[in-house]
């Protein structure tokens, strides 16, 4: 593509020279019966009026320059000739709140815990809830902790005395009970919260409805 753009400029810059070369040729030659003295020669039309021929000559070659700057693709319209690039491709965004969902997804493939949740235990004792729970406890928890960093955000016992102080984060730490004055304040720590250091996720294909928490079963008999 570059190269024809080459081929093409070079002709046209040609033509330019050709057009400017006869162009100088016929205004010389007017020139020169114009101005010449009567059975005079060229070199008589050239010391009469130098200034004169010199600029007749080399108007041509301006105004067919000036006519070429003109007649030159603008930026906008080579741009538009040019080849529109590639556009990279772009991948669909997830839904809003695709990850909550993939994270409740594994807690139900590994712990059942939807199914734990939406199961009305009313009817059952405790003995057969206990039962039931240490199983989804067991699975829910080994896929929270596989995929996402668990920290504490006091890291002092239940029972504790701590200090909380001046400039803490209201939304990390939560000061109950009988708060008087502007901190220091100590007091027992009855929790110690909870922050995540870092969520490990699989990456989702395209194609895979996030909204899908367990896919049903349907077993053909």
């Amino acid at each position: 593509m570059r190269a024809k753009g080459e081929t093409v400029a070079a002709t046209r810059w040609a033509v330019v020279a050709v057009i400017g070369l006869a162009s100088a040729g016929s205004v010389a030659l007017a020139l020169t019966v114009l101005l010449a003295p009567s059975g005079g020669s060229v070199r008589d039309t050239v010391a009469a009026a130098p200034l004169a021929l010199a600029a007749a000559l080399a108007s041509p070659f301006v105004a067919t320059w000036l006519g070429a700057l003109a007649l030159r693709p603008s930026g906008v319209a080579a741009a538009a000739a040019a080849p529109a690039a590639t556009a990279p491709e772009v991948r669909p965004a997830a839904p809003t709140g695709a990850a909550a969902l993939q994270l409740l997804a594994l807690l139900q493939q590994e712990g059942r815990f939807v199914d734990f949740i939406e199961e009305d235990i009313a009817a059952y004792s405790d003995e057969q809830v206990g039962a039931a729970v240490r199983a989804i406890h067991a699975g829910c928890r080994s896929a929270l902790r596989d995929r996402v960093e668990l920290l504490p955000v006091l890291a002092a016992a239940e029972g504790a005395t701590v200090t909380v102080e001046p400039g803490f984060d209201p939304g990390a730490v939560r000061v109950t009970g009988n708060v008087r004055g502007e901190p220091p304040y100590r007091g027992v720590l009855r929790h110690p919260g909870w922050r995540s250091g870092g969520v490990k996720l699989p990456e989702q294909t395209g194609g895979s409805d996030a909204s899908i928490l367990a896919p049903a079963e349907v077993e053909v008999l």
